[in-house]
């Protein structure tokens, strides 16, 4: 039940066309980020701001930056046209989707707010073609934003008014810490800044040091992921790498899990040999990872979210490799570092109604292991996250549960109880079929073997549920 004291949209002083393109995406009520973010940046005070994965981080900066510049332009004396906000993301997808919503809200204002992404192409011409038009809202990456300063395509010193720094606890370990503090040269001394993060780190407290002024703390009383009616959590502990792949491979041919899903991986060269085995049991996958050119990520999430793949493998930047601190990644073993440092997957991209999360790899932290669950359950949408476990990996994966508890813990299986797990993203499973399936998941076992050869295992059997042989062999690590 809605609580009869929140405050709601109406009642927050907004523009009646922010209200009306509000109304059009359906949202009747703020999120609690964005009422208790929203009233507070109308003020004119700067906010660091902490709330989970999908809480509307996004909409609760974008909405009083846009009223506060529909504002200026309606009641402040007549300017020249320049740039007065400045959103900086840390990766080129995240650039897209902040453009993405901004419009949505200045859809019915559109003549007066344009919006600009730098990081949309690698072509900086055409980039700044768009830059002499004077956009009023600029997103972008740190990097492309101080290129664009640094060739004076882009001037804020006199004009900035409104800095956005989103997911600000990405921007040091993306590799971003110089680039950062040469851009705040080029800003003007005074400016009203917002600072949104998943977690609060120290790298955010190094940015709220060098951006922000006297900020309002937003931290919300508020669990970082969504609670057990909502988002189920189930650990499997496998004995070997060999039960992961078994287990993986029942999951996916005998249909147990319902809807679309996301497959983490923690390297780039897994994640490849992943699709490659599951190939073999024709298993339609595709792989999302930074070594992809923008435009074939965004071509894949596109796919995903219209149906055409049930089930992506998907790296994120976070934990390809340890923080670097004070500069750029660079490119590392293959499989350990992603090539485009502005990539990343385990936060931000708009991935639709996704019904499961597979941690096949165990995230290293924490923090990764909510991020990647705050791809599922969004909004009101129930979700699932399932964490295959080594026992070796068990007080490593008690360190998340620890950070956990009182949220939404994990709940232990064995992989013979698995087929057993219901809810609306696996759909309803009767006990009975349950044991039937788990005794054909053994039977799998026996019509099988692995061994160790080169790079990983090697699969070479005839597949049992089409009763061919299989075509080509699938590597594994």
């Amino acid at each position: 039940m809605a609580d009869p004291e929140a405050l709601g949209f109406e009642h927050m002083g907004l523009d009646p066309r922010l209200l009306q393109a509000v109304a059009d995406l359906g949202w009747s009520r703020p999120t609690l980020i964005q009422e208790k973010a929203i009233p507070l940046a109308l003020e004119g005070k700067d906010l660091l701001a902490r709330a989970r994965t999908g809480s509307g981080k996004t909409a609760a900066y974008a909405i009083p930056v846009l009223q506060l510049l529909l504002h200026r332009k309606a009641t402040g004396p007549a300017v020249e046209q320049a740039v007065r906000g400045l959103v900086l993301v840390p990766t080129k997808e995240l650039a897209r989707q902040a453009r993405s919503m901004i419009q949505q809200l200045a859809a019915y204002c559109a003549r007066d707010i344009r919006v600009a992404n730098v990081s949309a192409t690698e072509d900086s011409a055409s980039e700044r073609a768009v830059l002499m038009e004077k956009p009023d809202i600029v997103v972008g990456t740190p990097s492309r934003v101080l290129n664009h300063l640094q060739q004076n395509s882009l001037v804020l010193r006199d004009s900035l008014e409104l800095l956005v720094l989103d997911e600000a606890d990405l921007l040091f370990s993306f590799g971003f810490e110089e680039e950062l503090k040469s851009l705040l040269c080029h800003l003007p001394r005074i400016y009203q800044a917002f600072l949104m993060s998943a977690t609060f780190n120290e790298d955010v407290q190094a940015l709220k040091e060098l951006v922000l002024h006297n900020p309002v703390t937003l931290k919300l009383q508020e669990s970082q992921l969504p609670g057990p009616d909502q988002l189920r959590q189930f650990q499997v502990v496998c004995q070997t790498q060999e039960d992961k792949f078994l287990l993986l491979y029942a999951l996916l041919k005998l249909s147990l899990i319902r809807g679309k899903s996301l497959l983490f991986v923690n390297t780039l060269e897994r994640s490849y040999r992943l699709r490659l085995f599951l190939e073999q049991f024709s298993i339609p996958t595709c792989v999302l990872n930074g070594e992809l050119p923008l435009c074939s990520r965004c071509h894949i999430i596109s796919q995903f979210n219209q149906g055409f793949y049930d089930c992506v493998i998907a790296t994120d930047a976070e934990v390809l490799g340890a923080p670097v601190k004070g500069k750029r990644r660079g490119r590392g073993s293959k499989g350990d570092r992603a090539s485009d440092p502005e990539a990343g997957v385990a936060r931000g991209i708009d991935f639709h109604h996704v019904s499961a999360v597979l941690n096949f790899d165990l995230p290293p932290t924490p923090e990764a292991y909510i991020h990647r669950a705050g791809r599922t359950a969004r909004a009101n949408n129930p979700g699932m996250v399932l964490t295959f476990v080594l026992p070796t990996e068990q007080p490593h994966l008690g360190t998340i549960e620890e950070l956990l508890s009182g949220e939404s813990a994990l709940q232990s299986l064995s992989s013979a109880h698995v087929a057993v797990v219901g809810g609306s993203a696996w759909g309803p499973v009767r006990r009975e079929q349950a044991e039937v399936r788990t005794r054909e998941a053994e039977g799998l076992r026996k019509g099988k073997r692995f061994w160790e050869m080169g790079m990983g295992l090697v699969v070479s059997p005839r597949d049992p549920g089409r009763g061919s042989p299989v075509g080509g062999r699938g590597v594994l690590p």
